[in-house]
C-alpha cells in the first residue's frame, strides 16, 4: 500500500503530465498560468513552483523550449518557408525576440541552423533526406534523391479512429530503456485490470531528438481503455486524434527502428504530404519480446 506522501508524489505526475500536454496544445498563443494550472487541477498560487520541482524547467520556460524546438522542426521541414513567419507562427513577438532566443538555444541563427542540418544541406545523389515531425513540422514540399530503401515497408494514407488511451510517460533517450520502463510501468497498472488485449499497444514520442535535448524527450506508452475507464496515478488519460494519417507497416528486426522511422519519412517527403501539428506513434501488432517487430509508424496528417 502507497504512504500518503507516495501517492501525492504519483498524483502530481499525473496532473504535471495533462499540464504538459495543455502547453503543447497552446504553443501558438499566450495561455495564462491560470489556465496551464486549471488544466491540471492545481491552484495557481503554488502550481509555478510544484511545476518547476516536477519538471526541472519553470512554465514559461517549458512553453519558450518547446516553441523553439517547434520552430527549429518547421525551419528544418520547410526550407522556404520566412523565417520571419515561422517565428510569428510558433508565438514568438518579433524576429529579432525569435533570433535572440533561438541563439540562446541552439548556439546559433536560424538561418545558419537550417542550412546546418542534414536535411537541408545540398546532398549528393544517392543521399536520403532526414526529418522528423515535430509541432507543425507540415507542408514538407523538397524533392529528395531516391537512394535504394533499407528496409521493405507497406506506405498508405488512411483514416485512423480517434483512442482513448490510458497512459505511462517517461522522459529520457529515446530507446531501450526507457520504452521497457513506460510500458513496464503501462501493463503493471492494466494487467490486474483485464485490460491487456483488448486493444493495440502505442508508442507516441513527443519531441525530436534532433532538436530536443535527449534527456528532455518524451515517451508515452498507451493502450486504449473503454470510456468511464479510472486511472490511478502514475497512469494518467489522453485522447489520440482520428483522421487522416500516413500509416508505414513494418516488420523488421527489433534493431531496424531507427531505419523504419527514417524510411517513414522519406515517404513524407518524397509525396509532398502535409503533416498535422500532432505527435506521431507507433501502433504494434505483436509483443516485439522476440527478435522481430510488427509494428506501424503512424504520421498525422492535415485534412484537405
Amino acid at each position: 500500500m502507497k504512504s500518503a506522501n507516495e501517492a501525492t508524489g504519483l498524483d502530481y505526475r499525473q496532473r504535471i503530465c495533462r499540464a504538459m500536454n495543455f502547453i503543447s496544445a497552446n504553443l501558438g498563443r499566450d495561455p495564462a498560468l491560470e489556465e496551464i494550472a486549471a488544466a491540471a487541477n492545481f491552484s495557481p498560487y503554488h502550481f509555478h513552483r510544484i511545476f518547476t520541482a516536477a519538471t526541472g524547467e519553470t512554465v514559461f520556460g517549458f512553453l519558450r523550449r518547446l516553441r523553439l524546438e517547434w520552430a527549429a522542426n518547421r525551419l528544418l521541414a520547410n526550407p522556404r518557408d520566412d523565417v520571419t513567419a515561422v517565428a510569428l507562427d510558433c508565438g514568438f513577438s518579433s524576429s529579432q525576440n525569435f533570433a535572440k532566443a533561438f541563439r540562446a538555444r541552439f548556439g546559433t541563427t536560424p538561418t545558419a541552423f537550417r542550412r546546418s542540418k542534414r536535411g537541408n544541406k545540398p546532398r549528393n545523389a544517392g543521399e536520403a533526406g532526414s526529418f522528423f515531425v515535430g509541432q507543425d513540422a507540415g507542408k514538407v514540399k523538397l524533392v529528395s534523391p531516391q537512394p535504394e530503401r533499407k528496409i521493405e515497408m507497406n506506405a498508405i494514407v488512411k483514416e485512423m479512429p480517434a483512442w482513448h488511451v490510458a497512459y505511462a510517460r517517461k522522459i529520457g533517450p529515446y530507446g531501450k530503456a526507457v520504452c521497457e520502463a513506460a510500458f513496464g510501468e503501462l501493463m503493471r497498472w492494466a494487467g490486474p485490470r483485464g485490460l491487456i488485449g483488448k486493444g493495440p499497444m502505442m508508442g507516441m514520442y513527443w519531441d525530436n531528438p534532433e532538436v530536443t535535448a535527449p534527456e528532455q524527450c518524451r515517451t508515452d506508452a498507451c493502450l486504449p481503455v473503454p470510456p468511464g475507464t479510472k486511472v490511478d496515478a502514475p497512469i494518467a488519460l489522453q485522447e489520440i486524434a482520428g483522421g487522416p494519417y500516413l500509416v508505414c507497416e513494418f516488420d523488421v528486426p527489433i534493431t531496424g527502428f531507427g531505419a523504419a522511422w527514417e524510411e517513414t519519412f522519406r515517404t513524407v517527403v518524397d509525396r509532398g504530404l502535409e503533416c498535422a501539428d500532432q505527435p506521431c506513434y507507433e501502433l504494434y501488432h505483436d509483443d516485439c519480446m522476440g527478435k522481430t517487430c510488427r509494428f506501424d509508424v503512424c504520421v498525422p496528417l492535415k485534412k484537405k
